[in-house]
């Protein structure tokens, strides 16, 4: 099996402890255990017994989670190791050799590869800086064929941090139902938008959608490394089978603290948290591109924790990913990762400090550059 490199990941994982200032990130600073529990919590903690869980997540946690979407079960959710797992067995248990699957780009192109390697045909449905970085549903609808089993898209979008309107959704859904083909939403950036409108779900606006989401990124946990699918019970299940060929279970410590953090009270804090550090970093990096407008623009993110920046230099986005690495001590992840030279992605949810040390940086290397 030929397994495209995941370059986001790869350049990621190389060079991101290595450097002063990792703008690279696309979430939310991370909690710490005694900043996110209280003591009680904690001291029910050291009481979990370290053995093995539901392999299908804890029957507590998948109630929790259900409760975060309309009229859903246990038998709708799946638990897994991150949302990078959940991905992986959707596209295990959903899709074989021959099928199609439209995705819309750029996003973060796990499934795109995946499902690549498996031998399923994938249709690419670009996203356009001038239309707002959102889907021409026309051209969605040219992309599907007889063969097609699914459409995937990620919204609230990595890397651009544009949000689909409600309204597209629902055609899309109008156009996946004449079709009747599965939608699968990357919901991970949900609930970090900027203006506090959190967007509903895939899984509740149509009966036939998919959510992957997670602690990762708009939750600001992705040490506790707990992703999930919801959606309906036959996908549910197959994913099922394919996850007891992988992690089995996830951890009993990750699944009782992510049992608190899933209700709706402290959920409800940590994403004001979150959009808290994502409004005022947003607003430090709109000024930023503003004094540098000559090398640098950027349609700003509406939700998430990244921005996509286009550079006005005569030079490859890796290339110039790794001169600022290099040079100053930087690291950003380069439009390449995408397919969309041209372009970085600047984390956005870095402490405001932090950001804003690593602009200055990256300033003094592009006062470099033009000399």
């Amino acid at each position: 099996m030929d397994i495209v490199e995941f370059s986001i990941e790869r350049i990621q994982s190389l060079y991101e402890n290595t450097v002063d200032y990792n703008l690279s990130d696309s979430g939310v600073h991370p909690y710490s255990l005694r900043e996110l529990l209280s003591s009680a919590e904690i001291e029910k903690l050291l009481d979990v017994e370290l053995g093995y869980g539901w392999t299908n997540g804890g029957v507590e946690l998948r109630q929790s989670i259900s409760k975060l979407y309309e009229n859903k079960s246990t038998d709708n959710v799946i638990v897994t190791n991150g949302s990078a797992e959940a991905n992986f067995v959707l596209v295990m248990g959903m899709l074989n050799a021959g099928d199609e699957l439209v995705v819309v780009v750029p996003n973060y192109l796990q499934m795109w590869g995946w499902a690549k390697a498996l031998g399923v045909k994938v249709i690419e449905v670009p996203l356009r800086e001038e239309n707002g970085w959102l889907p021409d549903l026309d051209e969605l609808k040219s992309a599907i064929t007889a063969k097609t089993k699914m459409i995937s898209y990620c919204s609230p979008n990595n890397p651009t941090g544009s949000v689909i309107p409600t309204e597209m959704l629902t055609e899309i859904v109008n156009l996946a139902r004449q079709y009747d083909i599965y939608v699968h939403a990357d919901e991970v950036y949900k609930g970090s938008e900027l203006d506090g409108n959190e967007g509903p779900s895939i899984a509740d606006i149509y009966e036939k959608g998919i959510a992957t989401n997670g602690l990762s990124k708009a939750m600001a946990l992705p040490g506790l490394r707990v992703g999930w699918l919801c959606g309906p019970t036959e996908v549910i299940e197959r994913a099922w089978h394919c996850k007891d060929y992988t992690s089995i279970t996830t951890s009993a410590v990750s699944e009782f603290a992510a049992n608190i953090v899933v209700q709706p009270e402290k959920r409800n804090e940590i994403l004001a948290r979150s959009r808290t550090i994502l409004n005022e970093n947003v607003a430090m990096l709109d000024n930023w591109v503003k004094a540098h407008h000559e090398n640098y623009s950027c349609r700003l993110p509406q939700a998430g924790g990244m921005a996509f920046v286009r550079y006005n230099m005569g030079i490859n986005s890796t290339d110039l990913v790794h001169r600022m690495r290099e040079q100053r001590s930087i690291m950003l992840l380069p439009g390449d990762c995408y397919g969309m030279d041209g372009y970085i992605r600047i984390g956005v949810g870095a402490p405001k400090s932090h950001l804003e040390a690593g602009l200055e940086q990256l300033a003094e290397f592009t006062k470099g550059m033009n000399n």
